[in-house]
């Protein structure tokens, strides 16, 4: 089992994510993460600095609304839960995409996105503060970089491109919303697009390659474990 520990029966109807809060205080990693992104220790400026992203979201069991408290360490790659009034904090190396059926990373989880978690599909609900500054920092960067490579591209064709490449839900406005995946699969497609016309243009605006670095860490940590209990073997 993917679990930490055995599930208890849920019998609760109150909500009490605040005290649900008060389980994970100290549980965040306490290197910041610009100390991993770039080699010199410097994170982008103006990039929040986030150990872990934090949403709530409820279920239904019968007439009952079940509350959850969600947080993924995003160094960890890996979940923490807790459950209204359950005093357990369950650890859940892997939560699912409930659309592609694949193991979900940091780029993935927004308020809206939807989960397989623990079994149960979870639509995340509401984030923290700190986790919204976070999703629309990369939101603003990458939505700069495709609105720049769509001009871009209109200079040597003209064409219509595919309907996804520029779509974007304009009714998501609430905190946390923005669908960075999707951004990231637009810009990664048009600056494809924009190499055939001008090739360093395109290596430029494409996807933040500390996107890629941070989406990364939980292998590398992983990595780094296993080569440690190695030597110490």
């Amino acid at each position: 089992s993917n679990v930490s520990h055995q599930r208890t029966p849920l019998h609760v109807e109150e909500v009490r994510l605040s005290s649900m809060d008060r389980d994970f205080e100290g549980s965040q990693g306490s290197e910041g993460l610009g100390d991993i992104v770039e080699p010199g220790g410097r994170a982008p400026p103006g990039m929040p600095g986030c150990h872990c992203l934090e949403f709530d979201s409820w279920w239904n069991e019968g007439k009952h609304r079940r509350f959850v408290y969600i947080r993924y360490n995003i160094a960890e790659g890996a979940f923490q839960m807790a459950i209204d009034e359950d005093s357990n904090l369950y650890h859940v190396p892997i939560a699912y995409g409930s659309r592609t059926g694949e193991a979900v990373t940091v780029w993935d989880l927004h308020v809206g996105a939807e989960l397989d978690i623990l079994g149960r599909m979870t639509t995340l609900q509401r984030c923290s503060q700190t986790t919204a500054e976070w999703n629309k920092y990369w939101a603003d960067r990458l939505t700069a970089l495709r609105n720049r490579l769509v001009e871009e591209l209109k200079k040597y064709d003209t064409k219509k491109h595919d309907p996804w490449l520029t779509w974007h839900n304009k009714a998501k406005k609430e905190a946390g919303g923005a669908d960075l995946r999707l951004l990231i699969g637009q810009v990664a497609n048009l600056s494809l697009q924009l190499e055939e016309y001008r090739p360093r243009l395109a290596a430029q605006l494409g996807v933040p390659q500390e996107m890629l670095t941070i989406e990364d860490l939980p292998r590398q940590r992983r990595e780094a474990a296993e080569a440690e209990q190695e030597d110490g073997d």
